[in-house]
């Protein structure tokens, strides 16, 4: 397999890893949805959701390609905003494993078939 491809996978596999255990830790001090409607009117925390959000539909919109099923494509919308950075990494990190040895980087932005 390429040594690229395998340093992706091992970045994607610790962004993943790292986000879980930032999100588990984060979510045993603090409980979001109490401090949600505070951070709600700080302009930052506004643009940084709205910023996120059209990320997502950025990446969705290759996914929507990618996937052969809409429905695995809707679970993957879904996914990424619900999990953020661990669905997205995990994505990736996915799509990574499944490309075959010899396949180069760009098999990972081909369509599904």
């Amino acid at each position: 397999m390429n040594k690229n491809i395998t340093a992706l996978k091992i970045l994607f596999a610790c962004i993943c890893l790292c986000m879980a255990g930032v999100t588990i830790k984060t979510s045993l001090q603090s409980n979001l949805l109490q401090v949600l409607p505070r951070m709600l009117h700080d302009p930052w925390t506004v643009a940084t959701f709205v910023d996120f959000y059209f990320n997502i539909l950025i990446l969705w919109s290759w996914v929507l390609y990618k996937e052969n099923s809409f429905v695995r494509s809707f679970f993957w919308l879904v996914a990424f905003i619900g999990l953020g950075s661990i669905a997205t990494s995990g994505y990736v990190f996915l799509q990574l494993s499944r490309l075959k040895p010899g396949d180069t980087l760009n098999q990972l932005w081909a369509k599904r078939i």
